[in-house]
């Protein structure tokens, strides 16, 4: 059966807001940690664990992401997905004071979206599959960033006009109505468009784990997502708690990250393509990260919205450089899936783990800088690795 894509653009814009549902379900809480700690008597390391565990579905999801969607299909795995959001965010505002309850309820957020771009990918590859994937691509994975700027901007003054819950209630009632419209406009893909997301012939995930140059594009995308997602939620604390400012502004210019984003993920493509080297690029960008993250604690009014602005320039470089530079690394083509699989799986560990070591450090030794020696260790990690597979493969990627 064929696809109507004729409204390709009306269910591009569907599927868009099903993958920001789940983005503004993970982002909601970015802002409101303090207030969350407050109410519920929460250590700092404690609240970043209602951001970080978001990620737990993600790790354990990623490689067998391809087995379900093949068995489901894209639709009905959709579906489930935005059903997670919902039933996730229902949950949360019922928790109360329960932080048990509060946690779970982010695991469950979380299965949306350990897949959600898989998913994406393959309604993308179906419905441009006569030209225009890669724009839509480069656009689809902007969600983050977007989610990202809006919940910075709209969280707090939300939850202080409507109450303390109210952004559960709100991203619920939101992912319901995008259920709705992937239910009475979404098909599932003809067979033969889904036939590059599913392998021909039976890969073994351990030919994946063994290769030494998928370890190394793996932990690069790990440090990469310790490093934004750890900003994402310590900069409306570094901002306020650190530099002083007043809640809503130093929540604006935390949002900056995320728009400025907005705009790299989609040129990211156009400037890997210029240079012809994406390992270059990743390097760079590493390098860029490593003194962004060590002045952290050094800015001043002049330089805050510049800080932003690298931080976001070099993650939204180094994600798209790693995903290019892997299946080109694959040892065979069937094993493209589980090596993009295996890569993804290491970047939500990397999200996991982020923010909770580095309020941890943080909080243990009184210092931000701290935070910020941390951060900027990872980047220099990441510039070590990823010279390491420049050197290893000793062809450009």
């Amino acid at each position: 059966m064929k696809d109507n894509t004729k409204n390709k653009g009306i269910l591009f814009i569907i599927l868009y807001l099903s993958a920001l549902s789940s983005t503004l379900s993970q982002m909601k809480i970015v802002t409101l940690m303090g207030d969350l700690a407050s109410q519920m008597n929460l250590s700092m390391t404690q609240a970043s664990w209602l951001m970080s565990v978001f990620t737990l579905a993600g790790i354990v999801l990623a490689l067998p992401g391809a087995s379900v969607l093949e068995k489901l299909g894209p639709k009905n795995l959709l579906l489930i997905l935005i059903a997670c959001v919902i039933a996730g965010n229902i949950i949360g505002a019922l928790a109360g004071s329960s932080y048990p309850v509060l946690l779970l309820s982010r695991v469950i957020e979380g299965i949306s979206f350990a897949m959600i771009i898989m998913v994406g990918l393959v309604f993308i590859n179906a419905w441009f599959q006569n030209g225009g994937a890669g724009i839509a691509t480069g656009v689809f994975t902007t969600f983050p960033a977007l989610a990202s700027f809006i919940c910075m901007n709209v969280s707090v003054p939300v939850t202080r006009m409507l109450g303390e819950r109210s952004m559960w209630w709100i991203v619920a009632g939101f992912s319901a109505v995008v259920f709705v419209l992937c239910l009475l406009f979404i098909h599932n893909p003809a067979a033969d468009n889904q036939e590059a997301f599913v392998p021909q012939e039976k890969p073994r995930l351990s030919e994946v784990i063994t290769d030494g140059k998928m370890w190394f594009l793996a932990v690069c995308q790990a440090c990469v997502a310790f490093i934004l997602f750890t900003f994402i939620t310590i900069y409306p604390q570094i901002f306020g708690g650190f530099y002083g400012l007043e809640p809503s502004t130093a929540n604006f210019y935390a949002s900056l990250n995320g728009l400025f984003s907005i705009a790299f993920c989609i040129l990211s493509g156009i400037i890997i393509e210029r240079f012809r080297n994406a390992s270059m690029v990743v390097l760079i960008s590493f390098m860029m990260l490593a003194i962004a993250c060590y002045i952290m604690t050094k800015l001043s009014p002049t330089t805050y919205i510049l800080h932003t602005f690298v931080t976001a320039l070099g993650t939204s470089l180094v994600i798209p450089a790693v995903l290019y530079i892997t299946p080109r690394n694959a040892k065979r083509p069937s094993l493209i899936g589980y090596s993009i699989a295996f890569v993804n799986m290491l970047y939500f560990a990397g999200n996991f783990i982020g923010t909770p070591i580095v309020t941890g450090a943080v909080e243990k030794s009184g210092s931000w800088q701290t935070g910020a020696d941390i951060l900027a260790g990872v980047s220099i990690l990441g510039a070590v690795l990823i010279i390491i597979f420049m050197t290893v493969t000793r062809k450009r990627n």
